[in-house]
């Protein structure tokens, strides 16, 4: 699997953001969450009822049936012997334009057309970013982004590169082999997709800007996305 980083979008992972270039688009990125973030806090909320909305079919077939005892927190216990699918597996024909960045901005009855404006450019970078570096219009690739990202903000826990890789080959073999989501509607699968990007973006960059900025408002949104995240997807 292609390595998953970037920087709102950068789920856990624009934690692995170095370079100066990645630096001063963080920058932008910052400067867009607190013109939003200022003016309604409760924006970034909404990116859970799509996850719960169009993500049913597929959390059903990631979450184990039951935790393991002695399971650190943290630490996702994996499906042992799953059968190897190819990545295209859970690749999907995307529609001919993105849905979500027009969709969570007009939804924001609180905010400005100029502040609805800056989200929908925001959200769109943040997708545009995370296609040029990992595969796109991938579920595994989408879901791996957001769930890395949400351990790291809830439990602190920064997966290794062998251990992203493993978590989205798994994801990659239980979403192939289940019949409810491969029959899932493309424009279902595309939400979704884009819902799970936005969310683990939305995650880093709440955790990463609260910990610089000193603002437990932002600490604790991003560990609260984080476990609603967890909790959805692997009953965590």
């Amino acid at each position: 699997m292609k390595n998953f980083s970037m920087k709102w979008l950068l789920v856990a992972v624009i934690c692995a953001l170095a370079a100066v270039g990645a630096a001063a688009q963080t920058n932008s990125y910052t400067s867009m969450l607190n013109t939003i973030q200022m003016q309604n806090q409760s924006w970034y909320k909404q990116l859970n009822s799509y996850n719960q909305q169009f993500g049913g079919a597929a959390r059903n077939a990631v979450q184990p049936r039951q935790a393991q005892p002695g399971t650190a927190a943290g630490q996702q216990q994996l499906a042992p012997g799953l059968p190897q699918y190819p990545i295209t597996a859970t690749d999907f024909y995307s529609l001919p334009v993105r849905v979500m960045p027009d969709h969570l901005a007009n939804e924001q009855a609180a905010l400005t057309p100029e502040q609805k404006t800056v989200m929908r450019v925001m959200y769109s970078q943040l997708l545009d970013d995370f296609e040029r570096l990992n595969r796109r219009n991938n579920m595994a690739a989408a879901l791996t982004f957001a769930v890395r990202a949400s351990l790291l903000a809830v439990y602190g826990r920064q997966l290794s590169q062998a251990e992203i890789d493993q978590l989205g080959w798994n994801f990659n073999s239980v979403l192939a082999a289940n019949p409810q989501f491969i029959t899932m509607a493309p424009k279902e699968k595309q939400v979704l997709y884009e819902s799970l990007i936005i969310t683990g973006g939305t995650i880093t960059v709440l955790q990463t800007e609260g910990v610089q900025q000193n603002n437990l408002a932002m600490t604790v949104q991003a560990t609260e996305l984080g476990q609603s995240v967890l909790k959805q997807w692997l009953n965590m």
